[in-house]
């Protein structure tokens, strides 16, 4: 015969081993995704770095709204708005950026996954970045 506690023993552990596992994924995806939105809504327009190729580079994005918001909850809140609804008026860029590049297109995705864009482009900021100036 078998030995039931053998199997419940067994069998506990996989389920444990399964969960850890599902969770360590789930946090490794959650970067992945976000880069994935990145590349797959915003990467054909936005390089990572200068030079700007039909919109501004994300480097300096991350660099206006930082020196814009203290926080990073206030300016993905911002982001996410403005990203609804483009208008001059609301964005962080320079105003030479925005005569260069235009304004960009009212993104058509779901409120969560621009909320986890935002938080990545805040993310992305690097202090030792200088703007070149290229938009005066």
């Amino acid at each position: 015969m078998f030995n039931l506690s053998f199997m419940r023993k067994h069998y506990l552990m996989a389920a444990i081993i399964g969960m850890v596992a599902s969770a360590s994924n789930s946090a490794a995806m959650a970067g992945v995704d976000e880069k994935a939105l990145f590349d797959t809504h915003c990467g054909i327009c936005h390089a990572m770095r200068p030079p700007a190729t039909a919109a501004p580079p994300v480097l300096g994005i991350a660099l206006h709204y930082h020196d814009a918001f203290r926080s990073r909850d206030e300016a993905v809140n911002h982001m996410v708005a403005f990203m609804q609804h483009p208008d001059p008026e609301r964005s962080k860029l320079e105003p030479a950026a925005v005569k260069r590049f235009g304004l960009m297109p009212k993104m058509e995705i779901g409120t969560d996954d621009l909320r986890r864009l935002a938080g990545w482009l805040w993310d992305q900021y690097d202090p030792q970045f200088v703007s070149p100036g290229t938009c005066k």
